[in-house]
């Protein structure tokens, strides 16, 4: 199934869902600087709504809605979350205060975190193996588009209700930050329509000659994955699987140094804020609820639900812990974390930037978002397409050309930074981007090639846990948190560049092991128990 053209229409239609995936959750960049006059926000609330209350959901729920994508029907997967996460979108433009907006963004998060799991076993069934760098490429290619027309389209209608309307006159009392929520939220109700009724469900794994069966009960495997995360339930569930108290001790260990350890960084990271830059956004029993405070209690509930997750995989399916749970994976998955750290980290401050650089207006948005689409997604393309290439000359070219790319984007950036010259900026902000998305398409396919068909869903979902976690968790709060402290966007944007050199040792670490881990999928998979 899938062959000709049809399979490049599907292609097609899932890039321009994966667009609106980051159409929605990048609107907050070219809103940035209304959101702030209009609800009173500063640079790590900015931050901690761009990424934390986005990333810890899309992150945590993406674990569980993986086993839809591993056992139930993708196409419907895809639909139902496009039209939940547009929903919250178009809700985002009634918000009121930043609690609200952030409770809108936490359900972006959710909804969206069913699409790329999906999508990334689709596609594995659609396109054989030595076309699935670059099919992964393209369709992570609409992340540029997205961020571009975010851009674009935001910007135009800021600058349309600027320019047109008066508070007094604003058609039914909105903003221009809230229509354009609503102008972004409402026509992905209509893609997923579209992607219901045009898009067949491949057999699965049968382009491999490894047809995986369907999961009779797709959610009870999903209210599994949930058991397995969160506590109680996740003590619960460990003490029911094993008669051995080791694993029960760790998860309790693991549970009680991330408390520790978010209050530690908790009283830190307040005592680096002056009062004013850390506003309280709610009391508890007299205790102020800060932006840190949801921030690094974010960020330590991922911690424990990945590692219990984890955990539960290692005794519920040795198989995939076996093939997932090796050092080269997880190097992987947190490089590709630590290059998402970087460029989440930039992405909603470029705007601002540009405005306390260069004086620039709304108006800028085209510039920077026709940028940001063609560099980020001639980059992506390019990424794949070179990465397959270098792979039929050596098993670990792919991540050569990630670590080419990743060190060029490093020593662009630093001058992109320190330019006086605005067109020069932009120039370097192409190329920038351009390296600098490179390694998605090339890490994404070779953890997709370290599993077997029925695993693709989970290994999607560790993979994301590092984009999202250490990328999108990290990144954005950590720049705003730098920026509000010291007072400097420009350092604190430049602070991205202090993961590079750990980056770039995990993937040389990787390409060392890669051609024996790839060569041994399905021997490793017997060995631990898999019937192949």
């Amino acid at each position: 199934m899938g062959g000709g053209l049809y399979r490049y229409y599907v292609l097609g239609l899932l890039m321009v869902i994966y667009a609106f995936n980051f159409l929605d959750r990048q609107v907050i960049t070219i809103l940035a600087p209304s959101l702030k006059a209009d609800l009173g926000l500063q640079d790590a609330q900015l931050g901690l709504l761009f990424g934390t209350a986005f990333a810890l959901f899309y992150a945590l729920f993406g674990i569980p809605l993986s086993k839809l994508a591993d056992g139930w029907h993708r196409v419907k997967t895809i639909s139902l979350g496009l039209s939940f996460w547009s929903g919250m979108t178009a809700l985002s433009g009634f918000a009121a205060n930043f609690a609200q907006l952030g409770a809108a963004r936490v359900g972006v998060g959710i909804g969206e975190a069913s699409a790329s799991p999906a999508a990334y076993s689709l596609l594995q069934d659609y396109f054989p193996k030595e076309k699935r760098a670059t099919a992964l490429a393209l369709y992570s290619s609409g992340i540029y588009i997205g961020v571009g027309a975010s851009l674009i389209f935001g910007g135009a209608v800021i600058a349309y209700w600027d320019t047109h309307f008066t508070p007094d006159t604003q058609p039914f009392g909105l903003a221009g930050w809230q229509a354009t929520f609503l102008a972004f939220g409402i026509p992905g109700l209509l893609l997923a329509l579209l992607m219901r009724l045009t898009v067949r469900e491949p057999s699965r794994g049968a382009i491999d000659g490894l047809h995986s069966p369907v999961d009779p009960h797709p959610f009870r495997a999903v209210g599994r994955e949930f058991a397995a995360m969160f506590p109680p339930f996740s003590i619960l569930a460990l003490a029911r699987s094993t008669t051995s108290r080791a694993p029960l001790l760790r998860n309790v260990m693991m549970l009680v140094a991330s408390i520790l350890g978010a209050i530690v960084i908790i009283g830190w990271t307040d005592g680096l804020l002056p009062p004013e830059k850390r506003p309280a956004i709610a009391t508890l029993v007299g205790f102020a609820i800060t932006t840190n405070v949801v921030q690094w209690t974010a960020i330590a509930i991922g911690a424990y639900c990945s590692f219990s997750w984890i955990q539960s995989i290692r005794l519920r399916d040795r198989p995939t812990a076996r093939l997932i749970g090796n050092g080269t994976f997880a190097m992987l998955s947190i490089g590709g974390g630590l290059m998402s750290f970087a460029s989440y980290g930039l992405s909603p401050f470029l705007y601002l930037y540009a405005v306390k650089t260069f004086g620039v207006g709304p108006e800028a948005g085209y510039t920077l978002g026709w940028i940001l689409a063609i560099a980020g997604g001639t980059g992506t393309v390019a990424g794949g397409m070179l990465s397959d290439r270098a792979r039929s000359l050596h098993p670990s070219g792919r991540l050569y050309v990630v670590i080419a790319a990743a060190t060029a984007a490093g020593i662009l950036l630093w001058v992109q930074l320190h330019t006086a010259s605005l067109t020069v900026f932009y120039a370097l902000l192409g190329l920038v981007n351009f390296l600098q998305i490179m390694w998605l398409g090339p890490v994404a396919a070779t953890s997709q090639d370290l599993v077997l068909p029925r695993m693709r869903g989970a290994a999607t979902a560790v993979f994301f846990l590092g984009t999202n976690i250490i990328g999108l968790g990290l990144g954005p709060y950590v720049v705003g948190l730098v920026s509000d402290a010291t007072g400097d966007l420009r350092f604190a944007m430049l602070s991205v560049l202090f993961v590079l050199p750990v980056t770039l040792a995990m993937f040389i670490f990787a390409s060392r092991k890669l051609p024996a881990l790839e060569a041994s999928v399905v021997e490793r998979a017997r060995e631990a128990g898999e019937q192949v």
